[in-house]
């Protein structure tokens, strides 16, 4: 068949597509650009990101808090253009992937229209729409897409057995393992599922290629582990262990809460929908044991063992540890209570999730306009160019190390002049990419809102200084203006670390 006629073919295919597939389609694609924009009416990049573009150009096998896959994305989406846009743009990328994919997962449970507006109304699930703006990309992106991935081709496997489905599994599991140990959960649930309703799995000669394949894309990491006594585990170990006022049963209790804030969206946008157009809502009653338990399984099970860890620590857990694992709501909504879609069902779906989107839009847009905030405005160049300024006045070289607290000292890493080294708080533990006598020769800028965290940071990173050397914290005083051009007065402390020869 020549090129022509593969045209024509797929020409034919285009204008056979149904009226719906077209909306979804089109759906994917306004949901891509509106998030993908919301973030440029920041001034900066979100400090996820930016320590993912410098934790990815250390090109290690990993970081302070993550193993390397998302750093290194972030920082090779960075690198070729240094524009902001390239790292929203990206981030959306991924869930958009993953929306896919889900997709592609949702037509083994429902059919077609269905399917697709399992994916439309996961727009009122806020992980899909406020983490591009706030985060920028991070692990927690790149879980929203291979997350779904995942589960698609272990469905496919438990289903099909085919063998280049278990290497693609086996491949990207491995890469979700490089990119947050979190993937371990969704393992978990895939391992009590397959023992309790496919059994055979375990004898699959195919199930442990998979595993050694996994096993060996990890494996760098694993030794990365090795050589610096797993230090990154020390930075869960300090999460963990934060007590903000919440004890055994509070901390869990939260986390649940906020659970159902970030699904609420998606669940009105559903229960609008079954009462406006379908009054009466039945549980399923036929239905195969094995998908049911599938997507109970692989959902709340994550989320179960978040909860005991709450329960067994009393320590804060990030709500959005959990908001990942969401990513089959909108199936389970649509498989557990069934009831039959038209053209303008589906319609009134995809109004009410733009709607939804529309309000979303609008609410974090005008945050990110009228806010005063550093972490969104942070005047890096002015800031940076002052603190220069002091330095020059007693050294005639650069400012080679900066320091202090992460959402200060990483924005002066990426957009300062120079883009001087950062000194990452490696939790305790002596920070490998830094040669000592280097930055004791080279000296050191630390900046901080707290003075006492700053002072810490110094003795921290500068183990070096004599116990009598006075660490005396710099008050420094600017302005912050939000997109309106409206102005806030705010500080933050520095000191400066004079070279030693």
């Amino acid at each position: 068949m020549g090129n022509a006629e593969k045209i024509i073919m797929n020409l034919k295919l285009l204008k056979n597509i149904s009226e719906e597939k077209k909306l979804f389609y089109r759906f994917l694609c306004i949901h891509f650009l509106v998030w993908t924009c919301i973030g440029l009416i920041r001034a900066v990049l979100p400090a996820d990101s930016l320590e993912g573009i410098y934790w990815g150009s250390l090109l290690d096998f990993g970081s302070p808090k993550h193993p390397p896959l998302a750093a290194w994305i972030t920082y090779f989406s960075y690198l070729p253009f240094k524009c902001d846009f390239s790292i929203y743009f990206i981030s959306q990328l991924f869930i958009v992937t993953g929306f896919i994919y889900t997709y592609r997962l949702a037509k083994f449970f429902l059919d077609e229209n269905k399917a697709m507006l399992s994916i439309i109304i996961l727009e009122g699930c806020w992980i899909y729409t406020y983490i591009t703006g706030y985060y920028g990309f991070n692990p927690d992106v790149v879980l929203l897409c291979l997350l779904p991935v995942i589960t698609f081709y272990f469905y496919k496997c438990m289903k099909y057995n085919n063998p280049p489905d278990w290497i693609k599994l086996g491949i990207i599991v491995g890469l979700s393992l490089l990119n947050k140990y979190q993937t371990i959960l969704l393992i978990i649930g895939m391992a009590v599922w397959a023992g309790v309703f496919n059994p055979k799995t375990y004898k699959n000669k195919y199930f442990y290629i998979a595993v050694i394949i996994a096993f060996f894309i990890f494996l760098p990491h694993i030794l990365w582990l090795i050589k610096y006594d797993f230090f990154p585990i020390l930075y869960y170990d300090e999460e963990l262990n934060k007590i903000n006022g919440y004890n055994h049963l509070t901390a869990p209790l939260m986390f649940l809460g906020m659970q159902f804030v970030c699904i609420i969206g998606t669940l009105a946008v559903y229960c609008l929908f079954r009462f406006v157009k379908a009054r009466t809502i039945e549980f399923i009653k036929d239905y195969d044991r094995k998908q049911f338990w599938f997507l109970l399984i692989l959902t709340f099970l994550p989320c179960l063992i978040h909860t005991i860890i709450g329960i067994i620590y009393g320590s804060d857990i990030r709500p959005r540890w959990g908001y990942v694992f969401w990513y089959m709501l909108g199936i389970m909504l649509f498989y557990f209570f069934p009831c039959k879609i038209d053209n303008k069902d589906f319609k009134f779906i995809l109004k009410s999730a733009y709607i939804v989107m529309l309000i979303t839009f609008l609410i974090l847009g005008t945050l990110f306009t009228v806010e005063k905030n550093y972490r969104s405005r942070y005047p890096v160049a002015e800031v940076f160019e002052d603190i220069q300024t002091v330095w020059a006045e007693n050294y005639n070289t650069p400012v080679k190390y900066i320091g202090g607290d992460s959402e200060w000292s990483f924005p002066i890493t990426i957009y300062g002049e120079g883009h001087p080294i950062n000194i990452m708080d490696t939790f305790g533990y002596k920070n490998p990419w830094i040669d000592e006598e280097d930055l004791k020769k080279s000296g050191a800028v630390f900046i901080d809102r707290n003075p006492y965290r700053l002072i810490k940071s110094v003795k921290k990173a500068c183990g070096y200084l004599n116990e009598d050397f006075i660490i005396s914290p710099v008050k420094y005083n600017f302005k912050i203006f939000n997109a309106l051009n409206l102005s806030r007065d705010y500080y933050t402390y520095y000191f400066i670390v004079p070279p030693i020869k």
